[in-house]
């Protein structure tokens, strides 16, 4: 896993514009940074839907790329060119190196449950909007919430090519935050929270929706 933060600084709504400048700056060829799928040509908006392993975020205001797995060596359509410079908005950034940390992991079960907190998660599809709505108590909702966070786990793992033997334990410990953003020029709601799971998530990778532009951000408890 590759974290790269940048020297500039941005607001949270640059944030999806910081993504659409460095999908043009490589190149829309190389679909992973955008997620866009470029080999349906039937239609005009058609995406991968697969677990996104180029994920941009903000970190202390700082935009920060993830990449991940295969994702690290797609990195080099960018830090090969000569020119880093990239047009967010209508402002010319010159994108440099604040941090770059390389890491490998390996994803396996701890023999205790660990804390994580998860922050703006998207866990909520049109299904899932009508299934927590019929819920008639918080702890009705909370086990909703719990299947939902334990399937967005397993489809990280899964995206990693790891199949989970064991039992995957998910629970909620602290619902602290809910609110409403706004996604694809949609209202969601988005929830941050403390969790205990049983098996190792990196920090910063992202769970649920809108993971590759800063929503569901993972960060374990040190």
């Amino acid at each position: 896993m590759l974290e790269v933060s940048f020297q500039t600084y941005l607001q949270p709504w640059e944030l999806s514009k910081f993504r659409g400048a460095m999908a043009h700056k490589v190149g829309l060829e190389n679909d992973w940074f955008h997620n866009h799928n470029n080999e349906d040509e039937q239609k005009e908006e058609s995406f991968h839907y697969r677990y996104p392993l180029i994920q941009y975020k903000l970190h202390k205001r700082r935009p920060l790329l993830l990449c991940i797995d295969r994702g690290v060596e797609e990195a080099h359509h960018f830090f090969t060119q000569s020119d880093w410079s990239l047009k967010i908005g209508d402002k010319q950034h010159d994108m440099r190196i604040h941090r770059l940390h390389l890491q490998e992991y390996n994803l396996h079960y701890w023999e205790h449950p660990r804390l994580y907190r998860l922050h703006n998660w998207l866990a909520l599809n049109s299904e899932n909007y009508r299934a927590i709505k019929a819920c008639r108590s918080l702890r009705e909702r909370l086990e909703l919430l719990e299947r939902i966070l334990r399937n967005h786990i397993l489809n990280f793992y899964g995206a990693m090519g790891v199949h989970l033997e064991e039992e995957l334990e998910v629970h909620i410990t602290d619902p602290l935050d809910l609110k409403r953003v706004s996604y694809k020029g949609i209202k969601k709601e988005a929830y941050t929270l403390d969790f205990e799971t049983n098996v190792f998530l990196p920090n910063f990778i992202g769970l649920g929706q809108g993971t590759s532009v800063g929503f569901g951000v993972v960060k374990p408890y040190r």
